[in-house]
């Protein structure tokens, strides 16, 4: 999947089964193989976090006993002991992206639009198209403002229309022909593509920033959780983690931008508790895989979790349960504006090409040699979900290079055997052992 292995949601899935009825497991598994964002990624990340809780020490998840309003839908997810050492702790999580973002959410609308007007004028066309879209600098009042050049919702006029018809049946599409569309506050570039494109086939060369420090996803969802969170008799902690599955702001919730036109997930939490006299929230804990970046030396090889805490005034914790959660958390994947794209070109369905484990070729002198392949590109290529030539690619030319010298040293194949990758890959190795043959080698007298 997105941001965990298959295998480790499996696992989670398994092991938190004495801990979740029936309906809570199923609606975790239902929301994780959705196909729309929204639903597949915050359900991922509430698994891998309420599994590593749960590994801290005892949880319960969603208590009956907290909610005011005996509404089963307005329950935490869960409460720990352990997550904040000597507190007792509800804990609320809320996963974010930057596709609420308005001008995300008008580029997602409008490119659906263009593309059902194309499927009308040409049966599968909309498929073949991908979306940019121009910026522009405007002023309102004293301040410049960048925003994209997309309507809300966009409304499709006769003038886009006819210039549409015109591009999908005047002639046959070659792959990379271009149509500029500018209509009111509506500025794209349509490229016309041989293959089928994904739903996420539109960019902008604007970043996804926030701009206001109150009007904003981040602080709009936590002032929905600190209604949630709401209960006269409780006297413990009350933390709402907010976990990073393609928000910019909580990706980057340590960077500051020193002309304070954007703000970090890190700043809007600190704005919420200075702007509420009870802001029903003591703690706000970001949760975000990141790639650390060594400067000169370039970037890690692995993607780690990053953890920034936030508590309001007079409230100290001690850190330690949420250090021992990032050691906890099964490995990220990949970051989360990468899960998020992803996603949204459908690679992680159960049903789509493997994400295979690279080729591995070590040579052994005087003893047998190996070479490690991806058991699942070797699968998906007998099963005909691969070609030939996209398993070449899998393998890489070095696989084959070594191939053909131990067959030119007159080896062949001594031994096959599987290397599991383990619950954090959904690949394995099969390795294969190479020795000397006769069938493969001239004949040598006897010794």
């Amino acid at each position: 999947m997105a941001i965990f292995a298959r295998r480790r949601l499996q696992t989670m899935l398994d092991e938190l089964a004495r801990l979740m009825d029936n309906e809570q497991s199923r609606d975790l598994t239902q929301r994780m193989e959705s196909k729309k964002i929204e639903q597949a990624l915050p359900a991922e990340m509430e698994l891998g976090l309420i599994w590593a809780i749960a590994e801290l020490g005892p949880v319960e998840i969603e208590p009956e006993w907290y909610s005011e309003r005996f509404s089963a839908k307005r329950l935490p997810d869960l409460f720990s002991d352990d997550l904040i050492p000597g507190q007792e702790t509800i804990i609320e999580i809320t996963a974010l992206s930057d596709a609420v973002l308005p001008a995300d959410e008008g580029m997602r609308n409008a490119s659906g639009k263009l593309s059902e007007e194309a499927g009308k004028l040409r049966r599968g066309a909309g498929r073949h198209i991908s979306y940019y879209f121009y910026e522009e600098t405007v002023r309102i009042g004293r301040d410049s403002i960048r925003r994209v050049c997309v309507p809300t919702k966009l409304v499709i006029s006769d003038a886009i229309r006819t210039q549409l018809c015109h591009w999908i049946k005047g002639q046959d599409r070659k792959d990379g022909d271009k149509l500029q569309l500018a209509d009111g506050m509506l500025k794209v570039v349509l490229t016309w593509h041989a293959h089928a494109q994904s739903r996420y086939n539109f960019t902008t060369s604007m970043p996804p920033e926030i701009r206001h420090i109150s009007d904003n996803y981040i602080f709009n969802a936590l002032e929905g959780k600190a209604k949630q969170l709401r209960n006269t008799h409780f006297k413990g902690i009350r933390c709402v983690i907010l976990a990073d599955v393609g928000s910019t702001a909580l990706r980057r919730f340590d960077n500051f931008d020193y002309t304070n036109r954007v703000y970090n997930g890190g700043q809007i939490a600190d704005h919420f508790f200075r702007s509420k006299a009870n802001p029903g929230i003591d703690v706000i804990a970001i949760v975000t895989p990141n790639r650390k970046n060594w400067g000169l030396a370039g970037f890690r090889e692995t993607i780690e979790w990053k953890i920034g805490l936030h508590c309001r005034p007079c409230v100290n914790i001690d850190p330690a349960g949420f250090e021992r959660l990032a050691e906890t958390l099964p490995p990220p994947r990949r970051e989360g504006y990468q899960s998020r794209q992803l996603h949204e070109q459908s690679v992680f369905a159960p049903n789509a090409k493997g994400r295979y484990l690279s080729t591995q070729v070590s040579w052994r002198k005087g003893d047998k040699s190996e070479i490690k392949f991806s058991a699942r590109a070797i699968l998906d290529l007998l099963a005909g979900r691969i070609t030939p030539e996209q398993a070449k690619r899998a393998f890489d030319s070095l696989a084959g290079k070594a191939l053909k010298a131990h067959l030119d040293r007159g080896e062949t194949i001594a031994d096959l055997r599987l290397e599991p990758g383990g619950p954090d890959q959904d690949d394995d190795h099969i390795v294969f052992t190479f020795s000397d043959d006769p069938a493969a080698r001239e004949l040598k007298a006897s010794e």
